[in-house]
């Protein structure tokens, strides 16, 4: 199947539509200052006047803007979830049938795998991934899969990847996902995907 093909059968404008709204362009510098700190002292170790000092700005004036650590985290995830989606669809100008999600996978594990505050998170404060995993993980999964199963289910009337239970496909892709971020794979990556995946998408 040509690219032109494939294109419109991964609508990821409306998973972005999905997600938690982004911030407001205006908090990116607040944001930006975020992740630096987040990712020289840990987020358990960042505090409001670590990002005030970082800015040059008081105290107030942070908190007045972003809210609490806890709070920066989750807007900094959303900010970062939705530069994700803008910028998957230019990973597939090549690839055709199930190789675009093999190349989508890859994209996400290795942007991931490569952002700086996940990698001081999961390098120094591995204690915060364990109750993430306990408490917040399930729900995240759930909430994930039932985002990119229209986009499976789209894909696979469209016969670019095979028929199966779209639900149950989304949930082990995600899951995989969430996994190989966590235990990166021996060698390279999309031959490792393309192993797992393709025998289980390419259509009959």
């Amino acid at each position: 199947m040509p690219r032109a093909a494939v294109a419109p059968v991964l609508p990821l404008p409306e998973l972005s539509a999905a997600l938690p709204p982004p911030p407001a362009a205006e908090l990116d510098p607040y944001l930006d200052a975020a992740a630096d700190c987040f990712a020289r002292h840990g987020i358990r170790r960042t505090s409001v006047q670590d990002v005030a000092r970082q800015l040059g700005v008081n105290r107030a004036t942070v908190y007045r803007q972003v809210g609490t650590t806890e709070q920066m985290v989750r807007l900094l995830m959303a900010r970062e979830l939705h530069e994700l989606v803008e910028f998957l669809p230019t990973q597939l100008k090549t690839n055709d049938g199930p190789e675009v999600v093999v190349e989508l996978m890859a994209t996400v594990v290795e942007y991931a795998s490569g952002h700086r505050v996940i990698v001081k998170v999961l390098n120094d404060e591995p204690e915060l991934i364990g109750p993430f995993l306990v408490s917040d993980l399930p729900q995240v999964i759930t909430r994930v899969a039932a985002q990119i199963t229209p986009l499976l289910k789209f894909a696979m009337r469209a016969g670019v990847i095979a028929e199966r239970d779209a639900r149950t496909t989304a949930e082990w892709l995600v899951r995989t996902a969430f996994t190989l971020v966590l235990a990166p794979p021996p060698g390279d990556l999309r031959a490792f995907l393309a192993e797992l995946l393709l025998p289980a998408l390419s259509p009959t």
